[in-house]
């Protein structure tokens, strides 16, 4: 008797797929409690209960499941911040949503990201993960800003790329030396949106 999937059933994870997510799990929970390069490959192997030549078959390397989590981090920065960089004018509500959820990711994986963005310069698969989502943001950020100027919701001023990349800057810095991300909201939100409006139609704060 067959034992495929009938029409309309969706397979489960397999067993390899189970593996994997067991061990980019263990990652997170490893690096909640410890810097990146105290984790060794034993630890995640254990983790995800296999060996450390059965973690192999999986990853080729810890720096390869960094940049797993990594990937699946983008994602969800994208999507937390896409109704802030879709909008237009100086919308406060909207940035500190963005900017909240942002420190909430910082939060949960500081860790994660702060080992990254240190190790980039000298690890190419980093690097090129960090210019990524520079270079995404920079590029909505620097649509917006020039939305904005064109329906005259904000002044002329640096060009939009440029603004736009030293907004992320500000933002990367400022989340990375951070020991609570969470309780810079409120100046960045101010700072971010004096640079981008000046005193250009600023409301007054939301509580």
């Amino acid at each position: 008797m067959s034992t495929l999937p009938g029409p309309g059933r969706r397979r489960g994870p397999s067993k390899g797929d189970r593996r994997e997510r067991a061990i980019l799990e263990t990652a997170c929970t490893l690096l909640a409690r410890k810097p990146l390069a105290d984790i060794t490959i034993d630890e995640l192997a254990a983790g995800a209960d296999i060996s450390r030549s059965s973690f192999y078959f999986y990853f080729d390397s810890k720096l390869a499941v960094v940049v797993a989590l990594l990937h699946g981090l983008t994602g969800e920065l994208g999507r937390d911040s896409g109704p802030w960089l879709d909008g237009s004018g100086p919308d406060e509500a909207a940035l500190r949503r963005s900017l909240t959820a942002l420190a909430v990711l910082w939060r949960d994986q500081g860790r994660l990201i702060s080992g990254a963005l240190a190790a980039a310069p000298g690890c190419p698969p980093l690097a090129e993960w960090r210019a990524g989502l520079r270079a995404a943001h920079v590029d909505r950020l620097a649509a917006r800003i020039s939305r904005d100027r064109a329906a005259g919701l904000a002044p002329d001023g640096p060009e939009p790329r440029v603004l736009a990349g030293l907004v992320d800057d500000l933002r990367t810095a400022a989340f990375a030396a951070a020991a609570d991300p969470e309780a810079l909201v409120d100046d960045l939100v101010t700072v971010e949106l004096r640079m981008l409006y000046g005193d250009f139609r600023i409301p007054h704060p939301i509580r």
